[in-house]
């Protein structure tokens, strides 16, 4: 009965993840719906795709793909920057961080993130949480 519930579960979180990904011109440039993965549209705020844009070179335009991706990690209040080099780069900026600091975020920058660019930012969970989740399931039974 839990497998069904969490496989359910996992259809339900995976399939709401972004399908495709646009660059930072293309969302200015008005290309701001996103397929997900259930083959609904996800709609990127045009205001703050300006906001998000002002906060970084003009040259990362075209290299930055919307929506950020954000991967929730086991361990508590650690989160980890999915994308290239400079998705990540960006995200620095914004958040004012040293470049070796890049990958791993904690609670505090992923609020700031969301309170500023809440339809830029997917937030997904670890499969090592989920595992986890399961386990600890199949040990209380």
């Amino acid at each position: 009965m839990f497998d069904k519930i969490l496989e359910l579960g996992l259809k339900e979180i995976f399939g709401s993840s972004p399908a495709e990904r646009v660059t930072l011109r293309e969302a200015l440039d008005g290309k701001n719906k996103i397929k997900l993965n259930n083959g609904f549209y996800h709609e990127l705020n045009l205001n703050e795709v300006k906001d998000f844009s002002s906060k970084v070179p003009l040259y990362l335009w075209s290299l930055i793909k919307l929506p950020i991706l954000i991967i929730k990690l086991p361990e508590p209040g650690q989160f980890s920057l999915e994308g290239s080099e400079w998705d990540k780069k960006a995200v620095s900026l914004i958040l004012n961080r040293k470049e070796e600091d890049k990958t791993i975020l904690n609670t505090v920058d992923v609020e700031s993130l969301l309170r500023q660019y809440k339809t830029l930012i997917f937030i997904t969970l670890s499969s090592n949480i989920l595992f986890s989740a399961n386990s600890e399931f199949d040990e209380g039974i």
